[in-house]
């Protein structure tokens, strides 16, 4: 009777102890986490079972393979053990078993664990002397009063020691007292009704299964539950744990049967619902995952490891906002759940939240300190924030957690390169090399840095070794690029690594295109880049890599235009048009279908292309739009799900008898030109012949010189030949390869008066403006639909005393003094002096009271300060405020500006992008503002050396604006008036305006007194110059918005 009993009380305490489920649980996903520490109780049931296998002759071998298999640490165990023993030896109760046992274990040599156990032991036999009663289990059934009585007494007396113990055999038991007299009669009482062999047989099966799970044998283990199923069908547990065995074995289809098995016959099993929904997101169905996440959620709401999981699923749907709810959910209930912080991290910076995706790495970090990933990704988070500095800073810190994390090594190298630290970019590649030789897009940023870098410097690289082994890797240049390739082939080849494979012959072919490109002969190297795209289209198929076969194609259609291989081109074109049709299509969620969009942008200019060749110009017009909407919507208003889309029809809105629009579209391969004139059945558009390769080359001219210019142009003696000195030269160049004559033949009409322009892509940073004839009045539009957007919002405006908000040059870090800002700023508002307008300068701009004012809803926002635009990340340009506080564009589209009529932005500089070319659509600080509502926008493509010309015109743009002009014309008469303006003609302008000014103004009254006196000291010759009459200070200044005027200024 005492084997039987103790075995039914051995089964009791493992239920007791909750180890009827097998564990870990497979569903925490991606979680890093120390070991939970055990309980006394769990502590003491693992070691009274060790005891009883020692007892039935197990070898040191196996006590060290069940320690490790339930992953009891030593010290744990010990210090636990310590405990135990006290309690033994304080207790009068004989304990000679267990003390025998205990010895027994001791003797196997098994470590301190051992030993401890011994000593123990030993003093409880001393104590205990002719009691021990040792292989009591096997005695015969005359015996079992005395060895029933003995083991009853030693369960009594660690009833009497632990009340945690009572209290969960009262909960287990259903009983009201925790009197361990009244358990231990409880437990007898169930004994001797838990006759029924058929159950005890399951749970032997049941409790023999989860040994072979604890021990990795999950085959067995489910063999073992199948059996204890077979006698008990509706075991919950045994169906769970054998979803949960099949699980660990990949066998997620039959894990969800098992599970639906468990919820059956227990339908608030959260463990089942949980694991479930694990299993589902494993299969890749997300929306059932989620439901059944949710259902787990219902059963116990506080379940971290659930709502982190839902989160994970959610963030795999795209669905990034709600899967940021599900993370802080499970931090709520978890606040140091460091892999929930990290998971959070990883879908904020899906939503381009870099700034809030660092702070969440950064509590990630700090409970769990050591965590390489979220060193590693904070740093990828820094780099699209531009500050790479800090970002190589934080993979140091991931490689010294993890030595041989290659991914911290790699993106350290791109860091790197970012910073044109080319060499030791290269040996930070090389040491992912040195890891994992494979590693193919390793070898291709290495080919890039390697074609970047001027010269070897072997100091980087003489700390890594790699080029030992082959010299021809410290070639630099276009052969650098080449050995670096070539030599990546070697361990990537062609039916073992495809993909790897394909991605060096597609980097061979762009470092054969490129080398083109700057040669006198071209096309030996054009060819071989043909070759090569070729090469990698035999692994990157459309089958196998849909998104890589689409890229090889892009690059091989514009080789083939370069060779003229016009019919070839247009073939593939369509076909990549095709697979990029099908691969959209086959996307589950909005958020992978835009995603996926603006990655292949360029083969929707493509289809724009097509339409025209095939004179659907319409269509072509209206495919451009929809181009433009996508993407100003997927940058301003990501949530937007309902995208508006005029038709050609709605756009013919923006036009009248006087009024027409040009609107530029341009594809990776053709300049397209709109024409949209009143009443006209469809667009007219002009060709643009060989214009690729000239705007291009182009675009990189002005890039070039714009940025050498900036970092001279306050220097005393400016460098001859620069950008300013080149700008008419090169608007006409401009003017040519836009072939604008052949625009304003489409536009001549005696009628036509004034033009709106929609630009594409870099067009935007540039002056087109200035290529039309001054008798035009233009305006831009980041696209038609905020032109018709405009048009509604002020027609219902009727605001006839505009209230101004000035912002005046803020004391921001790290940007120039904008002297006259302040002249300006006092300017205006004499001109427009309302009660209630508001002033903020200098160190009072903070962010929070800038937002604060712009929420008030003024009517004009004047600001006399700095921005920024991020070529990388748009949301992130800004207008620069006091301190290091910015106000970006994600902060400003959470303004609503409708009650806005103006908004002028007088220095900040809008064509700055860098070295690059924009490849989707121009997003900065003036789209933001209009897509928010604001009907007309004054900003400025440069700053001018002369802060004289910038605030004249900018003053007299206000005074039109007085007088009743629309914000178009009254720009449009600024910049005559300054472009013919003298110093005697300013000198007379000033002379009135100083004798209307109040005695005590300040601070434009001493202003002019300072400037009546320069003029007084002038030669009459002098005077009569025009000093602004190059476009260098008129033509930066453009008006974005609608032509109808604001009622206001009416």
């Amino acid at each position: 009777m005492l084997k039987r009993l103790w075995q039914w009380l051995k089964r009791f305490f493992q239920g007791l102890f909750g180890s009827k489920h097998p564990s870990p649980q497979p569903g925490e996903q991606r979680k890093v986490e120390p070991p939970k520490q055990r309980t006394d109780a769990e502590y003491e049931a693992l070691f009274l079972e060790l005891l009883t296998r020692v007892n039935e002759g197990w070898s040191r071998g196996r006590v060290k393979g069940f320690l490790d298999a339930n992953k009891i640490t030593e010290a744990g165990l010990v210090e636990w053990l310590r405990r135990f023993g006290e309690r033994l030896l304080a207790s009068s109760a004989p304990n000679d078993e267990l003390a025998s046992r205990m010895v027994q274990l001791g003797e196997l040599d098994v470590g301190e664990v051992g030993d401890v156990a011994r000593d123990i032991g030993m003093r409880l036999l001393d104590r205990g002397g002719e009691t021990n009663r040792q292989g009591a289990e096997d005695a015969e059934e005359g015996e079992e009063g005395d060895a029933d009585t003995i083991t009853l007494d030693e369960l009594f007396v660690r009833l009497q020691q632990d009340e945690n113990l009572r209290q969960q055999f009262v909960q287990q038991l259903g009983i009201e007292t925790d009197d361990p007299q009244f358990i231990i009669q409880a437990l007898i009482n169930q004994f001797n009704t838990a006759g029924d062999l058929s159950t005890n047989e399951a749970e032997i099966w049941f409790y023999q299964g989860n040994e072979q799970f604890e021990a990795g044998n999950f085959e067995e283990a489910i063999a073992s539950y199948d059996k204890a199923i077979e006698i008990k069908p509706d075991d919950h547990e045994a169906w769970y744990n054998r979803g949960t065995a099949l699980a660990n074995l990949g066998r997620d289809e039959e894990a969800i049967a098992s599970y639906d098995k468990a919820i059956e016959f227990k339908p608030d099993l959260h463990e089942a619902w949980h694991n479930r929904g694990v299993a589902l997101a494993n299969l890749g169905r997300d929306e059932k995952a989620i439901a059944s996440f949710d259902k787990a959620i219902e059963f116990k709401p506080d379940l971290h490891e659930t709502w982190n999981n839902r989160g994970l699923t959610l963030r795999d749907l795209g669905q990034y906002e709600e899967a940021i709810a599900s993370y802080d959910k499970a931090i709520e209930f978890k606040s140091d759940y460091h892999q929930a912080w990290y998971n959070r991290s990883l879908a904020l910076v899906n939503l381009e939240r870099f700034e809030d995706a660092i702070a969440s790495y950064d509590k990630a970090i700090e409970f769990k300190p050591d965590l390489h990933e979220a060193w590693c990704y904070r740093g990828v988070a820094l780099c699209n924030l531009g500050q790479f500095e800090q970002a190589i800073a934080s993979f140091d810190k991931a490689i010294e957690f993890k030595p041989d994390d290659h991914q911290a090594w790699y993106n350290r190298g791109v860091a790197l390169g970012k910073l044109g630290r080319f060499e030791e970019a290269i040996a930070s590649f090389d040491k992912v090399l040195l890891i994992k030789p494979d590693n193919h897009s390793a070898w291709k940023n290495r080919g890039i840095a390697a074609g970047s870098s001027i010269s070897f410097n072997p100091l980087p690289s003489l700390l890594i070794g790699i080029v030992q082994t082959n010299r021809t890797l410290n070639q630099r240049g276009y052969e650098g690029q080449l050995a670096s390739y070539e030599e990546g082939l070697k361990y990537c080849h062609q039916h073992t690594h495809p993909e790897g494979w394909g991605q060096l012959h597609q980097a061979i072919g762009n470092a054969h295109y490129n080398r083109g490109r700057i040669d006198f002969r071209p096309h030996s190297y054009w060819h071989k880049a043909v070759k090569s795209y070729n090469e990698a289209l035999k692994t990157l198929t459309e089958a196998d890599f849909p998104d890589l076969h689409l890229e090889v194609l892009r690059d091989l259609i514009r080789v083939l235009l370069a060779l003229g291989e016009t019919a070839a081109a247009k073939e593939w074109r369509r076909h990549v048009l095709e697979v990029f049709t099908k691969l959209f299509n086959s996307k589950k969620s909005s958020g992978e279908k835009r995603q996926l969009a603006v990655k292949f942008i360029s083969f929707s200019q493509m289809r724009v292309d097509v339409l025209v060749e095939d004179g659907e110009l319409v269509l072509g017009l209206e495919a451009a739009e929809r181009n433009k909407n996508f993407y100003l919507t997927w940058i301003l208003d990501a949530q937007k799900q309902d995208i508006l889309n005029p038709s050609y029809a709605d756009m013919q809105q923006l036009t009248n008898p006087t009024t027409a629009v040009v609107y530029w579209h341009l594809s990776p391969f053709a300049l397209s030109t709109f024409i949209i004139k009143h009443n006209a059945a469809q667009p007219s558009v002009v060709s643009t012949p060989s214009f690729l390769g000239e705007f291009e080359t182009w675009v990189k001219q002005w890039n070039q010189q714009y940025e050498d210019y900036r970092k001279t142009k306050y220097q005393q003696v400016e460098q001859a030949n620069n950008w300013r000195d080149n700008l008419p030269q090169m608007l006409n160049q401009l003017g040519d390869i836009l072939n604008i004559s052949a625009i304003l033949s489409e536009i001549h009409h005696e009628f036509i008066q004034n033009l709106i322009l929609l630009p594409h892509r870099d067009l935007p940073r540039f002056p087109l403006h200035a290529l039309f004839p001054e008798h035009f009045t233009t305006t831009y539009l980041p696209s038609a639909q905020v032109g018709i957007f405009l048009q509604q919002i002020s027609s219902t405006s009727n605001e006839e005393f505009p209230q101004l908000l000035s912002v005046e040059h803020p004391d921001s870090a790290g940007f120039d003094i904008l002297p006259h800002a302040e002249i300006e700023s006092a300017a205006i508002n004499q001109l427009f002096n309302h009660p209630n307008n508001k002033r903020i300068s200098g160190e009072q701009a903070t962010k929070i009271a800038v937002q604060e004012a712009l929420a008030a809803q003024y009517n004009i926002f004047h600001f006399t300060g700095h921005g920024s635009y991020d070529f990388e990340h748009p949301k992130q340009s800004a207008l620069a405020l006091s301190g290091e506080d910015k106000l970006t564009v994600e902060e400003i589209c959470n303004i609503d500006f409708r009650g806005y009529q103006l908004v002028t932005l007088a220095a900040c500089e809008t064509a700055l992008t860098g070295n690059q070319t924009i490849e989707n659509e121009y997003v900065g600080l003036v789209s933001a503002f209009v897509y928010r509502g604001v009907t007309n926008v004054l900003s400025t493509l440069w700053t001018t050396v002369n802060d004289d010309a910038s605030s004249l015109l900018i003053m007299y743009f206000y005074w039109q604006l007085k007088k009743g002009k629309s914000p178009a014309i009254a720009l449009a008469k600024a910049k005559i008036w300054l472009r013919s303006l003298t110093d005697y003609k300013l000198e007379r302008l000033c002379q009135v305006i100083f004798k209307k000014l109040p005695q005590d103004e300040k601070p434009l009254r001493p202003h002019i007194r300072n400037k009546l006196s320069q003029f007084r000291n002038m030669e009459l010759a002098d005077k009569k110059q025009k000093h602004f009459d190059d476009p260098y200070y008129w033509a930066a200044f453009t008006i974005t918005g609608c032509f109808p005027r604001p009622s206001f200024l009416a």
